[in-house]
């Protein structure tokens, strides 16, 4: 007689098992976490750290800066009817002094003692009939940049039935369309605060005027004579647009380092 079928007892699972997968399942949700916060400290720590890196290089990119990357070859705007101009930079100027970039009166009451350095560079406009002398002025400090701005703006303002108001001195370029250019040739200028954050020591400048010293712009014969600012205006309008693309620019080169 056959004994007793007896079902096999399937083997017992380890008991360590469980409690082992608990643990890793405890330990990666409990790491995570900690892993995911130290991250982000790092990198807001990493974010403080350019962030402080750029503050410190922005009142020093004047002179950290190649001279080619402070005045690009060209510079290109578009008009209202959506025309586009575009500058071309004939040369840049070796001294850096404020009193070799300025006439003297302009030194003592417009700059006094807020310029610290001028760089500056001359372009002419594709056609060749405008120069234009882009100085840009190194302040004291951000609240002495806006001074100056205020100040050339000001003493634009009160000389504008003159002929010749210029800001920056022009500097003439041998062998080049600005190759006559001259003082006596700057109708009019512009100034504009080169904005960043944080604040920039910067300010622009801008004389403009034709390259052809016999063109005689703003010279009426008596009694059209009080009507010369109106023969200028333009080359105003030209200079406050042209120191606008500048600054931004500027900003534009200085910030993406």
């Amino acid at each position: 007689m056959p004994g007793p079928a007896y079902q096999p007892v399937p083997p017992a699972k380890p008991k360590g098992r469980a409690r082992k997968v608990f643990g890793v399942l405890l330990v990666v949700f409990g790491v995570l976490p900690l892993l995911g916060a130290a991250l982000t400290v790092y990198q807001n720590f990493k974010n403080a750290k350019q962030q402080n890196s750029n503050d410190a290089f922005i009142p020093k990119a004047w002179h950290n800066l190649k001279s080619d990357e402070l005045f690009p070859d060209r510079l290109t705007h578009e008009t209202v009817d959506g025309k586009s101009h575009m500058w071309a930079r004939q040369g840049i100027a070796k001294e850096t002094s404020c009193k070799e970039a300025f006439p003297a009166d302009f030194v003592n009451n417009v700059m006094a003692d807020r310029c610290k350095f001028v760089l500056r560079a001359t372009y002419t406009d594709l056609g060749g009939e405008m120069a234009a002398t882009i100085g840009l002025v190194v302040a004291g400090s951000p609240d002495q940049a806006r001074e100056i701005v205020s100040e050339i703006d000001k003493d634009q303002s009160e000389k504008l039935t003159k002929v010749h108001v210029p800001t920056v001195r022009p500097f003439a370029v041998p062998g080049t369309p600005a190759a006559e250019w001259s003082e006596a040739m700057g109708i009019g200028g512009a100034s504009e605060q080169v904005f960043m954050v944080p604040e920039s020591p910067y300010a622009v400048t801008i004389t403009i005027g034709p390259t052809d010293p016999s063109r005689s712009v703003g010279q009426l014969p008596e009694p059209w004579d009080l009507m010369a600012h109106r023969e200028k205006r333009p080359y105003r309008g030209v200079a406050e647009n042209l120191a606008n693309i500048y600054a931004q620019d500027l900003q534009r080169t200085v910030q993406g380092k």
